[in-house]
């Protein structure tokens, strides 16, 4: 009879303390972090993450062009006489200065950041 008991007790045990682990891990499987109804988020997540990263491959091409031009081997002329004017604001008079709107590149610190 003791022994009935114990085996009692110990399946009894064994019982719960599985179904708690089932119930444990099928909880958060659907409704943790990385779950079933987080997926969404994730992959808005994801898509965002994979623009940041075109913008970011898009800005060090315009990057490494702009430095390929500044080159000690072969420095571009019309690039250095851009960079001086408008580092150290060297215009004569009769300059015509023609700007360039980079504004659609979305190269923002916001972007970046």
């Amino acid at each position: 009879m003791y022994v009935a008991r114990q085996r009692l007790i110990f399946m009894t045990g064994s019982f719960l303390l599985m179904s708690a682990l089932v119930l444990f891990f099928g909880f958060h499987m659907v409704a943790g972090d990385r779950g079933i109804l987080a997926r969404p988020e994730l992959d808005r997540k994801i898509v965002l993450a994979e623009e940041k990263l075109h913008l970011l491959q898009r800005h060090q091409t315009f990057l490494s062009q702009r430095i390929g031009l500044m080159q000690n081997d072969s420095i571009d002329a019309d690039m250095l006489a851009e960079t001086a004017r408008a580092e150290l604001g060297l215009y004569a008079p009769n300059d015509v200065i023609i700007t360039i709107d980079l504004s659609n590149l979305k190269f923002s610190e916001d972007i970046l950041n």
